[in-house]
């Protein structure tokens, strides 16, 4: 039996897995690690430096905002 995704009150989709033709643009990615960085930063208070993009950052201060206390 295909497993359902419930996109809402009145439709559902069969799910399927992620093939080359279904993989996520790098828009879609640059929008989820924005959604992951916000909703880290609202979290724990930390921020990145804006100054430069996230991929620009040096590992110790990725591990800095990403450490868990």
């Amino acid at each position: 039996m295909p497993d359902i995704t419930v996109l809402g009150a009145l439709r559902a989709r069969l799910s399927r897995p992620i093939t080359p033709r279904n993989i996520p643009s790098d828009g879609e990615d640059a929008l989820l690690a924005r959604v992951l960085i916000t909703s880290w930063s609202l979290a724990t208070g930390r921020t990145l430096r804006s100054d430069v993009p996230p991929q620009q950052l040096t590992e110790d201060e990725l591990i800095a905002f990403w450490a868990d206390d």
